[in-house]
């Protein structure tokens, strides 16, 4: 706005009091919210679902003292709360992301980066809303998309988002106070802490608050389930797709600080810090440029080791997390956990595009998706089980080939796609089909309510905005689902369709409930309890038909309960040839006699409800005569 003052005109005046009025309402326009750190100014947006409901914005707020300018202090350091400012802060525009491996966004990161955006659709009578924290990772290595959430927030809900520390700058660690490692917990502990405090005012009930994650995101809600210092931070959990599932379940499956100490130390000597001093250490690697610690880190692959770790090789007082998943979520004489949990997986949970391998897949020939199965994925899945030292091997792989192939294992002119998928329902129905059961079992334990689904969505779009034409729901696609039309703009440039919509406002409601009342909403959606393993099947239905996949019961009974008692007839001394005369497989035979009798015994049952109907014809027209004679 532009305003025009003559001077020496009797209306100066007039026209000064008229531009400041003007300009008082153009700012008053803007939300405004006053913290003791200082006053923060945000913007107002209009979803396309609800245009005539504005959603509050907050980009960029910090919640942390992560000031990198004065010699990288902060680097490796747990974050501390922020001071405050003294001026007005405008929090526009969303914020920098933190430095993260093979960023296509390089340009647009900085260690300067612990932040909080938040979206708030106040209501006009003041109460408070529910309140749901976001954390989000593809992986331990890579942040992912930036979200977008004015839809979900259009649902009455206050939703915050946070950006935490990654990688090497997150994990390397020396074992000691200086360089303790875990900072990416440590951020998102910090940012619940600021949210505790401060979300009031933006017309939060701190009281109401549920900590969201997906895929490493949902690995950190588990460790923050488990840290003694969480406690009261958080009423409820929704776990969405978590990327290392069994990280929970196996005491050696777990990372452990051992290791990350001698990653790190190797780190450091590759930067040509080779000091034995550990502050010496972290002074020559504050002041290596980032972009070098970022090569040696990915040239190598000690990011499959540099992840969340014990730490109590610190003093009790900073123990964050004193045992390993799999210890903490054992332990038998834990009290209950005063928590809601609503925990969730995608039918084709392994396809994941930021991994590549499926795409590969997707290029290559039929024969060579077969072979890659019958090598690289079954002994895999088997030795998860540790079923692939088993003198029945090569039954259970056929096993495998059977359940999760079928023909497609044989038949040379299958489609890619078709074996693709097959590979992919293999790796999750192991992986997370036996693996989420076994952690649900065990949480079930530990929390006060547990609510459990299977999310299923033919031809959904993935967090790469890719739509395959696969008869279920990979990786992601249930987050983009859950962010409606605003995600999909952004990943995949064009508007959700009428179907997406409407999907994507069914699954808005079930969070959305389960934030408000700590239940999803449906009386057949029961609570998952010992002795009743309830798993919804929420099977996305279009104009196409609906997601084809199996019951969510079946891949848990196949992998931890059919494969081992056909191992164990083998170890009992069961030791007859696997093969007939002809190359035929046993099991593919016994297959077909089972098919063969089942088939007699219908034919038997049928002839039988045949007979039966007569006897009853035949017994009504007799009694029908009988009437008539009486008459």
């Amino acid at each position: 706005m532009f305003c025009f003052i003559v001077h020496g005109n009797k209306m100066d005046s007039v026209y000064l009091f008229w531009c400041l009025f003007t300009l008082s309402c153009v700012i008053a326009q803007d939300p405004t919210v006053t913290l003791p750190q200082g006053r923060i100014v945000g913007i107002r947006v209009y979803t396309t679902s609800s245009s005539l409901t504005p959603v509050e914005v907050f980009f960029g707020v910090p919640y942390a003292a992560n000031d990198y300018s004065s010699a990288f202090t902060h680097r490796f350091a747990a974050p501390t709360r922020h001071p405050g400012w003294s001026r007005t802060f405008f929090a526009h525009k969303m914020p920098q992301r933190c430095p993260q491996l093979n960023d296509s966004e390089s340009d647009n990161f900085s260690e300067n980066c612990l932040f909080l955006n938040i979206w708030t659709p106040r209501r006009a009578d003041g109460k408070s809303l529910p309140v749901m924290v976001i954390l989000y990772s593809e992986s331990w290595s890579r942040g992912g998309v930036t979200l977008p959430c004015q839809e979900l927030a259009a649902e009455g809900v206050v939703v915050v988002t946070v950006a935490y520390r990654l990688h090497a700058l997150s994990f390397f660690t020396l074992g000691s106070i200086a360089a303790r490692g875990n900072l990416a917990l440590l951020d998102q502990y910090l940012a619940m802490l600021w949210v505790r405090e401060n979300i009031a005012a933006f017309g939060g009930d701190p009281s109401t608050i549920t900590l969201l994650g997906h895929s490493a995101g949902a690995d950190s809600i588990l460790y923050h389930i488990t840290s003694p210092r969480a406690i009261g931070l958080f009423q409820r959990a929704i776990v969405m797709s978590p990327r290392d599932i069994w990280q929970a379940l196996g005491e050696d499956m777990h990372y452990n600080a051992t290791d990350a100490e001698k990653i790190s130390r190797d780190l450091a000597r590759s930067l040509g810090c080779t000091s034995v001093v550990d502050l010496e250490i972290l002074r020559c690697l504050r002041a290596s440029p980032l972009s070098d610690i970022l090569a040696v880190y990915s040239k190598s692959n000690w990011s499959s080791v540099m992840r969340p770790v014990p730490d109590n090789f610190l003093p009790e007082s900073q123990y964050y997390l004193p045992n390993s998943l799999s210890v903490a979520l054992s332990a038998t004489k834990q009290p209950t956990i005063q928590l809601d949990l609503l925990l969730g997986t995608t039918d084709l949970e392994a396809i994941n595009y930021r991994d590549g391998q499926y795409d590969e897949l997707l290029k290559r020939g039929a024969a060579y998706v077969t072979e890659y199965a019958d090598t690289i994925v079954i002994p895999k899945l088997l030795r998860i089980f540790s079923l692939d030292k088993s003198d029945a091997i090569s039954v259970l792989s056929e096993a495998v080939r059977w359940e999760y192939w079928g023909p497609l294992s044989r038949d040379s002119q299958g489609s890619v796609l078709g074996r693709v998928e097959a590979t992919g329902r293999a790796e999750t129905a192991a992986t997370w089909g036996a693996g989420g059961a076994l952690l649900t079992a065990r949480l079930a334990r530990r929390v006060s309510r547990l609510f459990v689904y299977r999310y299923s969505q033919p031809g959904g779009v993935d967090l790469q905005g890719r739509q395959i034409n696969y008869t279920g729901a990979v990786h992601g696609t249930d987050l983009v689902t859950l962010l409606g039309d605003a995600l999909m703009l952004q990943v995949a440039r064009r508007p959700a369709t009428r179907d997406e919509r409407r999907i994507s406002s069914m699954f808005q409601k079930y969070i959305t409930n389960f934030v408000k009342f700590g239940s999803p909403g449906p009386e057949e959606w029961r609570r998952y309890r010992a002795g009743d393993a309830h798993v919804q099947e929420l099977r996305a239905c279009t104009t196409d038909g609906c997601g084809a996949g199996a019951d969510a019961g079946r891949d848990p009974a196949f992998w931890l309960q059919h494969l081992p008692r056909l191992a164990s007839l083998f170890e009992a001394g069961y030791s007859e040839p696997l093969t007939l005369e002809k190359g035929e497989s046993r099991l593919r035979g016994g297959v077909f006699a089972l098919c063969a009798v089942s088939a007699l015994l219908l034919l038997l049952l049928c002839a039988c409800a045949l007979v039966l109907r007569r006897e009853c014809a035949r017994r009504a027209d007799l009694d029908d005569d009988s009437h008539h004679s009486h008459q």
